[in-house]
């Protein structure tokens, strides 16, 4: 399943009062176009931003604090390398076992279930009690 990501990118979009189509041509859903699938699971695999630029780009993932501009950065030059490996089936192959096969860093919400006293909605570790919403 997709994470919250997907959901809070298009809050952004409408808390900032953009319109598809008027504002910007359209919505890429870069997490499904990097999403893999996963032949243990008999489904996809979706990743984090920082999984897949560590494992496109060469970006060490070192646990650095979210920054909205270098994800905004990243986002752009995975959509990029995306484009140009679309039309390479080995090429593209390469990259999707490498996101399989490479080690995940666990999130911030998975490292710190509780943060400032918030919840950071981690459905293994939630202690709140406030529901969940799969889409």
């Amino acid at each position: 399943s997709r994470g919250l990501g997907d959901v809070y990118k298009r809050q952004d979009v409408e808390w900032l009062g953009l319109r598809e189509g008027e504002d910007f041509a359209a919505m890429i859903d870069l997490a499904a176009l990097l999403r893999v699938w996963n032949e243990r699971y008999s489904s996809f695999t979706y990743f984090g931003l920082a999984h897949a630029a560590k494992c496109w780009l060469g970006v060490p993932d070192e646990g650095d604090a979210h920054n909205a501009v270098t994800d905004a950065q990243r986002s752009v030059r995975l959509f990029n390398v995306y484009c140009r490996l679309q039309h390479s089936p080995a090429e593209l192959a390469s990259m999707q076992q490498l996101m399989l096969t490479s080690d995940v860093t666990p999130s911030f919400a998975k490292s710190h279930p509780t943060f400032e006293g918030c919840c950071m909605g981690n459905r293994k570790s939630c202690e709140c009690g406030a529901p969940f919403f799969s889409s």
